[in-house]
């Protein structure tokens, strides 16, 4: 049978292809790499500084981890030990909702420091509230309580304030048929103390206190009254 197409030349001819490329020189040990490039001046102080940084805020949070470990604080205690209601009378004004409280209040309180630290209370307010509405404020002296130790606060609060809120005058009634009010005294303040070299301040703090006081002998009260002791622990935010 015939074949198709052209025939092949016979192989017998040696055959000259592309050169092939020689091979690269292997590199032999101990051979020297090429200098890195040199840095400048401020790109290695820079580097520097940044270690020496890096360093210091390290060392300072394990120094701050440790004295919070050592000296942790422990909440503050607060007890309303007397308490003296000598007036708290809301009368009418002439058809208007609510009335005009009149009232006056003293409230002996003990501050508990179980830390190892001295705490300074400062910018203090008292607030006294009743039913939900205030009625009594006064800005009360700064006062420091030393480590482990505690501190006497008296408040002292007087006036008359507007109520103008029937649920208030409700509530009047009732206490007032029971024997009992029942008024919140606020106590805010700011905190400092120092600790082995770390002043730390303006910590918000908010004494409260619910007091059940006894009606005043009298509708409008008398003008001294003898203190009530109410052994009230009140509740210490900071």
């Amino acid at each position: 049978m015939a074949a198709y197409g052209k025939p092949q030349p016979p192989l017998n001819d040696a055959y000259y292809g592309p050169a092939i490329p020689p091979p690269q020189a292997a590199a032999y040990y101990g051979a020297t790499a090429p200098p890195p490039p040199r840095r400048s001046g401020p790109h290695r102080l820079f580097c520097c500084l940044f270690k020496v940084i890096a360093v210091a805020v390290i060392a300072l949070g394990a120094a701050s981890i440790v004295l919070w470990l050592i000296f942790r604080p422990t909440a503050v205690k607060a007890y309303a030990d007397t308490a003296t209601l000598s007036r708290f009378s809301l009368n009418s004004t002439g058809g208007r909702r609510g009335g005009l409280l009149e009232y006056n209040l003293t409230v002996g309180m003990r501050v508990r420091n179980p830390n190892r630290f001295g705490i300074s209370y400062r910018n203090l307010e008292a607030h006294a509230s009743y039913d939900g509405d205030r009625f009594g404020f006064k800005p009360l002296q700064p006062f420091y309580v030393d480590k482990k130790s505690d501190a006497k606060l008296d408040v002292a609060l007087s006036g008359a304030a507007l109520v103008d809120d029937d649920d208030v005058e409700r509530t009047y009634r009732r206490e007032t048929a029971q024997g009992f009010y029942k008024v919140k005294l606020r106590v805010y303040a700011r905190l400092g103390f120092k600790v082995r070299g770390f002043r730390m301040n303006n910590y918000k703090s908010k004494i409260t206190c619910t007091l059940n006081l006894p009606v005043p002998s009298s509708g409008s009260g008398a003008a001294f009254a003898a203190p009530t002791m109410v052994f009230t622990k009140c509740d210490v935010n900071s």
